[in-house]
């Protein structure tokens, strides 16, 4: 699940935690091939398309109101509903290793890598 204040896409330079043969190891973002997809919702009628990041014009945050360009260059307003980090990152960890990977195997350094109650559920397991 994505923190509130999480950016729609990492940049190079970054602490991570990276999944590596199922667990998660410290890591830099040495590279980033970025693709964010926006999905939004035309306020004039009310339509509802999915666009990459290069084609709004403001803050890439869900609820903000942005400008899309559309098929014929010109922006018409829209609110963004959703933001996807389909991005391809490269990771340096600290054995030297490199990895690439997408978003979905990555967390900011010091976020909880699992549900709470997951590892509550486990532990109680373990101990009995």
């Amino acid at each position: 699940m994505k923190a509130l204040d999480e950016p729609p896409y990492l940049t190079v330079g970054t602490d991570v935690s990276a999944k590596y043969r199922g667990a998660f190891c410290e890591a830099k973002i040495k590279t980033a091939k970025r693709l964010v997809k926006v999905k939004v919702t035309f306020r004039h009628d009310s339509s509802t398309v999915e666009v990459q990041d290069d084609h709004i014009k403001g803050p890439l945050k869900v609820g903000a109101i942005v400008e899309v360009k559309n098929l014929d260059g010109a922006y018409q307003e829209a609110v963004i509903n959703k933001l996807t980090d389909a991005s391809w990152y490269t990771v340096v960890f600290d054995d030297g290793d490199e990895k690439t990977l997408r978003r979905s195997s990555l967390c900011l350094k010091g976020e909880r890598h699992f549900a709470e109650s997951e590892t509550r559920g486990r532990v109680f397991f373990i101990l009995q």
